[in-house]
């Protein structure tokens, strides 16, 4: 059970550091220059990622071994 928590947290980091440098490249690439829309896809894509975290949390806490 401990690998699996450390299988989670690398796979976590790991997939959160691909996430903001995708939301950096679409926020320089294809944001307009204008601060509604600033303020519309930041806060959006900032959860947004919070989906994917639950899941892989879950998988880290769950349990194989039969009580």
């Amino acid at each position: 059970m401990q690998s699996r928590k450390i299988i989670g947290l690398l796979v976590l980091i790991t997939l959160l550091a691909l996430y903001c440098g995708i939301c950096v490249f679409i926020a320089v690439q294809f944001l307009p220059d204008s601060k509604l829309a600033e303020l519309i896809f930041y806060p959006v894509a900032g959860v947004i990622w919070i989906f994917p975290a639950m899941k892989i949390i879950r998988w880290m806490q769950s349990t194989s071994e039969v009580d």
